[in-house]
Formats: structure tokens, C-alpha cells, sequence
């Protein structure tokens, strides 16, 4: 590799030599060699943008955030605040207000059951005073729908949902007779639930593993069978008096909302298109039942095994944090890793395992719970909204690449291996129907923190048998209401 390179810089100093003699032979082919390359210059570094005509519109363009899993900080700051997040947000705001003359002005909309009461109103009004909205990930959204009160993003010439920055078949994965009204590009700041491990802790058991974790990602192999392998392997009774809060574990986290991932992840949907090509509840169909209900038994020995400490959601139990030191792996919500990175502790990140090899040409699959970017279906300039909108997503890499740092608490450069796992959370994440439209799915996200819990009251078999009809049947009334909406 050293010889390459220095048969590489010999050839470069002799074309240089060359390009030399031959500018001193004519002062006039000097001079016009330098006006060359400044136009090449000035031509490498001028701004690029998305296929927009410069203007001057002159106004402002307010968003509005659903508060609970996004914040306002992640997507606008009124000045930059000395932090890489903070100039990244507002250097991609000063280009949204130089090109377009749009100044943007960010607010939050209260809590996941009342923010929809505002954005409804302004509808209503015509108000003008809500120009897009990052909502919750699921509550509120049909309602939204069935109203009217969302624009389907088919309809808006000026976005171009076919270039990188947009996450197209995300979208079209949550379309409704063809029309899309959620929305998803790098302008989303995504929220999601990792395997974060202790790297200290983890070296310890390096000659129990056939290679470490991130190669066991990377070559596929980092199954739910690992991580429990893994995590089955480390349990230390500290109190010689039974499993207590005060032990240490190979796996904690809180047995609710992280769980849900677990059926995703392992490749099943709750609601999925029949053969009869209508969404249907599908996670105990032919296709699914046999796997559902193996992965309902790992995740219930699981949970009741010694080396996992899991905090159900509406029981007192104390939580066993992994920056106690007392937890090799820890179920963390992506927007929680700051708080990690407050404490002494070296973490690394892990995507959410794949329920067997099998799985590898489907892969990974994290769901996403930051919600999704709508326009109104009112605006008094619409395509003023769509083209602020297109920028926002068109320059959003730097204000990822900051919100990456954020998250593992040093900058990307020094953790290589673990911005390569964010990196197939994101390119992994999804979303369905079941979750986006989970009012009028008859509410099955729960079902496997539910039916996991120590003496859980109910089995898969009679859980899915109490709800199918009557979720099937709402579904079909959904997607009938649907289809009877009007373009916007």
C-alpha cells in the first residue's frame, strides 16, 4: 500500500513538473490556466440545491411538534447555541431564509392527546398558522385523515419524493388506497430502541463469543438466540438472598414500548395485505403463527429468567440502569443515549436482533417511533410550504450527522463501529399499519409486553382470538372512509 502511494505521488510531482515548464514557456497560457481553474473553483464550491427557483417569499413557515417523542430543539433553535447540533440547525435554517426568504419558526403542540386539538383548528380557521407538523407515532393520526385535514403528499409537484433525502417506500408502506399522507425524510430526526451494551463488561466475555458483536451484526449473526445466549451468561447474585434490583444482569430495560420492537424486528406485522389483497390482522396468520408463538415463549423465559431485570411499565419495580455498572445490555430508547453519555461509562450501540439467520436476506428492522411530517391540507401557499419543506430535507445531513454525536457522546469519527450500527438502525427503520393506524387496527402494539409479563393472564392464542374479527371489521370501515376522501 506504502509503494502505491509513493508511485501515486511520483507521478503526481511529474504532471506537476510538466503543467510548470509548460506555463513558463507562455505567460499568456499561465494566465489563462489560473482564470480556468478559479472558475473551476468557484464552480466546486457553489451551493447546491434542490430543483428550486431562488425567491424571495418574504414570510414564515411555522412548524409544529408533537412534544412527547420529539423536541423542538432536534429541529429548530432560535440562535445557535455554541454546540454542533445548535450551528447545524441554524446554518440550514439561514439557508432555507437566503434562498427562499423564509424565516422558520418551530413551536411544540402539547402532548400525544391533545396536539392534534390546535392543528385541527388552524384548518378549520385558515389561519395559516401551522405550515407543517411532526406528529405522534400513531395517536391522533386517522382522525386527522378521515377529517381531511392532511394533504397527500402525491399531490405536491414541488417535492421530489424519488431523490435520497426522501424515505419513499417507508411512505409508501403506510399509503391508504394509494394516497400518502405520512411523511419521512433525513428532516425526521428518528427515534427508535437499540441494544446498548456495556463495552467494559463485554470484553470479559470475548472468548465465549465466536467473534465480537459488531462482526456478529455485520455477518448477520446477531440473532435473538444470541442475545440471549449473551445476556444468560452474566448474573451475579450480590446479595446471595434471590434476584434483586441490587444484582447484576445480562439484560434490563423496561418491559413496555422497547418490546414492541421485538416482533418487527423479528420480521412480523401485526396488520398486513391478505391474499384477498386487503390489510388484515396478520400476526397469527399461516404465514406467522408457529414463529409469533415462539417468540412469545423466548421473550417470557426471558423475562422471568435470572440474569434479566425488566421493569414492567404499571409496576412499581425499580429499574436497573446500565450506567450502574450492574448490566452488560440494557433496551434503550435512542433518545435516551444522552443521559448515558452523563455518566463514566463506555457503551456501545447494537441493532435490535433478527429473530434467526434465516432472516438475513430480510435483515434488520427497527421501528420508528419519531413520528411523521404532514402538511395540512389548508395552507394558504402551499407550494411555499413544499419547497421550505424540500430544503429542510435536502439539508439535513450535517444536523444528523451532529444529532449522531449527540447520541453517542463523542464525535463520529472516534466510534467508527458504532456509527456504522446507528447507521442500520436508521437504514433499517419501518414502520406498518398496525402501528401507524393502531386506533382503528383495535390496538395491538401491547401485545407482546402484555402477554411476556411474569403470570400474564392471557395466552397468544386466546389474545389474538378476542380481537381479529373485531379489528378486522374496524379496519375495513377505515380504509371505506378513506377511500372516499377527496384528493388535496
Amino acid at each position: 500500500m506504502k509503494k502505491s502511494f509513493r508511485i501515486l505521488c511520483l507521478i503526481l510531482a511529474l504532471a506537476l513538473s510538466f503543467s510548470m515548464f509548460v506555463a513558463c514557456d507562455s505567460g499568456e497560457e499561465e494566465t489563462e490556466s489560473k482564470e480556468a481553474e478559479t472558475t473551476a473553483t468557484e464552480t466546486e464550491t457553489e451551493e447546491v440545491h434542490p430543483d428550486i427557483v431562488k425567491k424571495d417569499y418574504g414570510t414564515e413557515y411555522f412548524l409544529k411538534i408533537m412534544q412527547d417523542s420529539n423536541t423542538v430543539k432536534y429541529y429548530w433553535v432560535e440562535e445557535s447555541e455554541g454546540d454542533a447540533m445548535s450551528e447545524a440547525l441554524f446554518a440550514r435554517q439561514e439557508k432555507v431564509r437566503d434562498y427562499l426568504g423564509v424565516e422558520v419558526v418551530c413551536e411544540s403542540l402539547g402532548g400525544h392527546t391533545t396536539y392534534t386539538e390546535g392543528f385541527k383548528t388552524a384548518i378549520k380557521n385558515k389561519d395559516d398558522s401551522v405550515h407543517t407538523m411532526i406528529t405522534h407515532v400513531h395517536s391522533g393520526i386517522e382522525g386527522m385523515i378521515t377529517g381531511n385535514y392532511l394533504r397527500d403528499y402525491n399531490t405536491i409537484d414541488e417535492i421530489n419524493l424519488d431523490a435520497d433525502y426522501w424515505k419513499q417506500d417507508f411512505m409508501e408502506g403506510l399509503a391508504l388506497n394509494d394516497k400518502m399522507y405520512l411523511g419521512n425524510s433525513n428532516f425526521n430526526i428518528l427515534y427508535t430502541h437499540v441494544v446498548a451494551f456495556n463495552k467494559t463488561m463485554m470484553e470479559q466475555y470475548d472468548d465465549a463469543l465466536e467473534s465480537d458483536v459488531y462482526t456478529m451484526v455485520t455477518d448477520y449473526k446477531w440473532t435473538l438466540d444470541q442475545m440471549i445466549g449473551l445476556a444468560s451468561l452474566v448474573y451475579i447474585d450480590k446479595t446471595a438472598d434471590g434476584k434483586t434490583e441490587d444484582d447484576t444482569f445480562g439484560l434490563t430495560g423496561v418491559q413496555w414500548v422497547p418490546f414492541i420492537g421485538f416482533l418487527h424486528a423479528s420480521d412480523i406485522q401485526y396488520i398486513d395485505i391478505n391474499d384477498a389483497g386487503t390489510y388484515a390482522v396478520s400476526v397469527y396468520n399461516d404465514v406467522n403463527q408457529s414463529k409469533t408463538a415462539a417468540l412469545v415463549e423466548k421473550l417470557s423465559e426471558m423475562v422471568a429468567s435470572d440474569y434479566a431485570w425488566f421493569k414492567y411499565r404499571i409496576e412499581p419495580t425499580p429499574e436497573v440502569k446500565l450506567y450502574t455498572g450492574r448490566a452488560l445490555m440494557s433496551l434503550e430508547a435512542t433518545n435516551s443515549l444522552p443521559t448515558l453519555c452523563e455518566y463514566d461509562i463506555d457503551f456501545g450501540i447494537l441493532p435490535y436482533p433478527m429473530y434467526d439467520e434465516a432472516q438475513a436476506s430480510v435483515g434488520y428492522r427497527h421501528l420508528q417511533w419519531g413520528g411523521y411530517t404532514v402538511i395540512p391540507s389548508y395552507t394558504a401557499n402551499p407550494t411555499m410550504v413544499a419547497e421550505t419543506l424540500e430544503m429542510l430535507s435536502f439539508f439535513s445531513d450535517d444536523v444528523n450527522i451532529t444529532f449522531y454525536e449527540k447520541l453517542i457522546g463523542k464525535q463520529v469519527a472516534d466510534a467508527p463501529l458504532d456509527r456504522a450500527m446507528l447507521d442500520i438502525v436508521w437504514d433499517t427503520i419501518c414502520s406498518e399499519f398496525g402501528q401507524a393506524y393502531t386506533e382503528a387496527s383495535g390496538g395491538w402494539l401491547y401485545m407482546l409486553p402484555e402477554l411476556t409479563q411474569v403470570n400474564a393472564t392471557s395466552n397468544l392464542a386466546s389474545y389474538v382470538k378476542s380481537k381479529e374479527a373485531s379489528s378486522n371489521k374496524a379496519i375495513k370501515k377505515f380504509l371505506a372512509t378513506v377511500s372516499k376522501l377527496g384528493g388535496n
